[in-house]
């Protein structure tokens, strides 16, 4: 019997910040990499959690058990993305190591999600949970606060909601705003400025926080890049996501032009935020989620010019779009009749089916996804016998 000591580092802290990649596997590399996380970062919690497992492999070897230790990483995008590739690095250290058994060392973070993932393909003896210690010198809540903003996956979790909440309410109360900067009528807009100072703070700040949490600048700058090396490769990304682009800008104007109608005639209506912003999104939102079809197809445009299999599960995503699409103009829809709207002439009926398409189709891409999922599971467990 062999055992692997393991650490996992799920958000990839160690190849964002040391630029080593995993596996990382043996007692001098995960010395190595401990050192260079913590000469990195000095205030990283994964830093911690190496030296524990290499801790608990040198008492693990003291007592005469025969193990090796390995650090698994996965990716700074936390979800199916990082998943993956800690379970492809899992299997690789396992055919290295001869392990059969594993002392799992983990911060305790996300215990929910790394457990399951390790005792599918090997016996899980013991996990340990490392709590680094605080100093008590730091009293200062702001610190922390700002300590939390900095990391990656805390922007992502908590941050992007609040920018696109803020984005949204800004948008959604600048409307008359955008008609008259559309209108070229500079007094009006100066005077709306003036009104909806709060507003236009939101917005902004919705921007910021938006393009904060998701790196927006450095995503253009990388994005760039690889636009050059597709462009060499023969891959339509590019070109797609300009045709998105255009599309998304057309739905904008639509829904601009949508919400600019002319109600003098009906006074109970003018100037009303809600009955602007469902006018905006019931003229748009078809146009945006196009954009995102037209740009999710750059994965079977490409497959098909370069002659290979179907990206697996490609028609999930799509129907997922066409199902939200349905149930979010079914609820615009309801809301205009339930208001007694005159721009709107449709009835409960036509509703109806609108919401029934919609979870119609969410209900099969469900069943769909989750068959894939035991199809997935059930040729891996085959693997491993």
């Amino acid at each position: 019997m062999k055992v692997l000591v393991l650490c996992i580092d799920r958000d990839d802290d160690l190849g964002h910040k040391a630029k080593i990649e995993g596996p990382v596997i043996g007692r001098h590399e995960c010395v190595r990499a401990a050192l260079e996380l913590g000469l990195a970062d000095p205030e990283d919690a994964d830093t911690n959690t190496m030296l524990a497992a290499i801790s608990t492999y040198d008492e693990l070897v003291k007592k005469g058990i025969s193990a090796d230790v390995a650090v698994i990483t996965g990716d700074v995008n936390v979800g199916y993305q990082s998943d993956l590739m800690l379970t492809k690095q899992l299997e690789e250290t396992l055919e290295v190591t001869m392990a059969s058994n594993v002392v799992l060392i983990s911060n305790g973070a996300e215990d929910e999600y790394i457990f399951p993932m390790v005792s599918s393909r090997v016996k899980v003896d013991s996990v340990r949970n490392v709590m680094v210690k605080q100093s008590k010198n730091i009293e200062s809540t702001w610190y922390f606060v700002w300590k939390i903003i900095k990391e990656e996956k805390t922007r992502k979790q908590f941050i992007a909601p609040i920018g696109l909440i803020l984005f949204a309410i800004g948008t959604m109360m600048l409307i008359p705003l955008f008609k008259a900067m559309a209108a070229l009528d500079a007094e009006l807009t100066v005077d709306l400025v003036s009104e909806r100072w709060l507003s236009v703070v939101a917005f902004i700040m919705g921007i910021y926080f938006v393009q904060n949490a998701f790196r927006v600048r450095e995503g253009v700058r990388s994005g760039m890049k690889r636009a050059r090396r597709s462009i060499y490769q023969g891959d339509v990304t590019i070109p797609m996501f300009i045709l998105a682009a255009i599309i998304f800008v057309l739905g904008i104007v639509k829904g601009v032009q949508a919400a600019g109608t002319d109600m003098s005639q009906y006074p109970e209506f003018v100037d009303d935020t809600l009955t602007m912003a469902l006018l905006f999104l019931d003229g748009s939102f078809y146009w945006f989620m196009a954009a995102m079809l037209i740009f999710e197809s750059r994965r079977l445009v490409n497959a098909l010019i370069q002659r290979e299999m179907a990206p697996r599960g490609f028609w999930l995503l799509p129907m997922f779009i066409i199902a939200t699409t349905f149930l979010v103009l079914g609820g615009i829809h309801y809301l205009m009749l339930s208001m007694d709207l005159p721009l709107y002439h449709g009835d409960m009926l036509m509703i109806g089916a609108e919401l029934a398409v919609g979870l119609t189709i969410a209900i099969i891409a469900a069943f769909m996804q989750r068959r894939m999922k035991v199809e997935v599971y059930i040729s891996k467990e085959g693997w491993r016998r």
